[in-house]
């Protein structure tokens, strides 16, 4: 019986513990601001000629080094979570140009990892 019981709480504590490292709602909400970001240099800085390869590769990379896993990605309704990242960023009142240059100079270089 008490093996029966062991079997039983590990059994759990895998099932637990493989549930607790899915992807969270704030790291989904991260991913898709970052997504947010990339489709604003595109569409809004000039930049449309960044392959949409590159920048999915970029995006695993950058859950990969915050260890995040995206095995429950299509869980969340990321195109909406990046339609309300990118409005939220075209609403930020700050020149496009600013916006552009500082965008650029903090994420493109993400891109560079993943060639």
């Amino acid at each position: 019986m008490k093996k029966g019981i062991k079997v039983l709480l590990l059994s759990g504590l895998l099932g637990f513990s493989s549930t607790s490292f899915a992807l969270s709602e704030s790291e989904a909400e991260d991913l898709a601001d970052l997504t947010a970001v990339f489709v604003y240099l595109k569409n809004d800085c000039g930049y449309q000629d960044l392959p949409d390869a590159q920048i999915r590769k970029a995006l695993v990379f950058f859950a990969q080094q915050n260890r995040w896993d995206l095995s429950n990605y299509a869980s969340y309704n990321m195109k909406v979570l990046g339609e309300e990242s990118y409005r939220d960023l075209s609403g930020i009142a700050v020149s496009n140009d600013k916006k552009c240059k500082s965008l650029a100079r903090d994420s493109l270089s993400l891109l560079a990892y993943v060639k």
